[in-house]
């Protein structure tokens, strides 16, 4: 059990980290454009330092320079796509993988349909081609969605004296996560060090359960979190802690798909004195 949720605080500090990460990554890559094509008489030249490709230059069939804005920085594509210019016109496409990291290619993915992909880029990338009906869809599904960051294993089901005594543990790991974050210096941090000195000197640890829901609560700063803004610690960490998943089913009370303030400090027992709306972050 110890080892477990060592292993477990490991992977929440890195998804908070990593949800970072992956915002910058999709910025810069649906900003990105394909140079041009050998046969074509016009080439797209783009300063490889410049991740926001604000210009491009194009030379024109005369020798000439001709300079313009790029219309991939305003045009957002869907998941698993990438802008691409044709003819100075922006276009999605359906993303490669070849540019990955070696190390990104090798943490392994787990879909909702119990498929495993080699790293989320092909998970996206399947997806695309699903939505888009393009050779290369293997689910011949509509959509292609992450389950969990692993190789698709057999998940255990929660007991009900487990699930009963999850909050605890719950609020005991937050509490780990909070002081393991600011040992390391993490700036996620920097506004909440108050909040860990509460915690320190109380048992519910509610100071830390308070940032944990403020750190979750991100887009947009609603004092709701949503499904899709639990996504990361939900993908991090189901394949290791069986309680996880309906431990937050039973925190959506009127089962919105989303989880208030509120909800959040009585799924994890916090009296309500202690609830106080502390987010630093604008409403």
């Amino acid at each position: 059990m110890k080892l477990t949720w060592l292993l477990v605080l490991c992977l929440v500090v890195t998804a908070v980290v990593a949800k970072d990460r992956s915002k910058r990554k999709n910025r810069e890559r649906n900003k990105k454009v394909e140079r041009g094509r050998p046969e074509n008489p016009r080439e797209i030249e783009a300063d490889d330092d410049d991740d926001e490709y604000e210009t491009i230059d194009v030379i024109q069939e005369g020798g000439e320079k001709e300079s313009f804005q790029n219309p991939c920085n305003n045009h957002r594509c869907k998941r698993g796509a990438t802008c691409q210019l044709e003819d100075k016109e922006p276009k999605c496409v359906c993303q490669t993988c070849d540019d990955k990291l070696e190390e990104e290619l090798k943490l392994p993915v787990c879909s909702t349909k119990n498929v495993t992909y080699m790293s989320e880029c092909h998970l996206d990338r399947e997806h695309c081609l699903c939505m888009n009906g393009l050779p290369g869809c293997s689910d011949q599904v509509d959509k292609v969605r992450l389950d969990y960051f692993s190789a698709c294993k057999e998940l255990t089901t929660c007991p009900k004296d487990e699930l009963e005594r999850f909050p605890e543990r719950m609020r005991g790991w937050l509490f780990r996560v909070m002081t393991d974050m600011a040992m390391r210096g993490y700036p996620e941090l920097d506004d909440y060090r108050d909040f860990l000195e509460k915690a320190r000197h109380d048992e519910n640890h509610a100071g830390a359960v308070i940032w944990k829901f403020c750190d979750l609560d991100v887009h947009p700063n609603d004092r709701q979190v949503t499904r899709r803004e639990l996504m990361y610690i939900t993908a991090s960490i189901k394949h290791m802690e069986h309680c996880l998943v309906p431990f937050l089913k039973e925190c959506d009370a009127n089962d919105d798909n989303s989880i208030t303030l509120q909800e959040w400090a009585n799924c994890l027992r916090i009296p309500q004195a202690a609830l106080v709306d502390q987010c630093k972050h604008s409403k």
